[in-house]
């Protein structure tokens, strides 16, 4: 499968920017809309059919990124590019993986964002 960027609620000037870097470096962007946060992030990387039974969605307004199928140091091409290209940083970042695969957006954002309230309130303690 080919390396993938799902970007929710990303702002336009910052999204098109990062459409540049993932330009640069083969990446595809496919960008969430509301309507699809329901579905598993794993039905929109490709990698699992859409469920029969879906809940409603919950929104988030948190920026979030999810990257599938990254080649080994890719992440860190991705990430020093943010930096490079001065794009403002997204906190609530993942990468796919299998048990994540089968969440909806909601559920992976509540993780995600609780591990980097976790990691700051730690951070804050040092």
């Amino acid at each position: 499968m080919n390396p993938m960027v799902l970007c929710y609620n990303i702002q336009p000037e910052k999204l098109g920017r990062m459409r540049v870097l993932c330009l640069r470096l083969g990446i595809r962007v496919r960008v969430a809309q509301p309507a699809e946060f329901a579905l598993p992030v794993g039905v929109l990387a490709g990698v699992a059919e859409t469920p029969k039974n879906l809940a409603p969605a919950e929104p988030f307004d948190d920026e979030m990124l999810v990257m599938a199928h990254f080649q080994p140091g890719m992440l860190d091409a991705f990430l020093e590019g943010f930096r490079q290209s001065r794009i403002p940083t997204v906190k609530l970042k993942a990468m796919l993986t299998p048990t994540n695969a089968a969440w909806p957006a909601h559920e992976l954002h509540k993780a995600i964002a609780e591990e980097h309230a976790q990691m700051e309130a730690l951070r804050k303690k040092t």
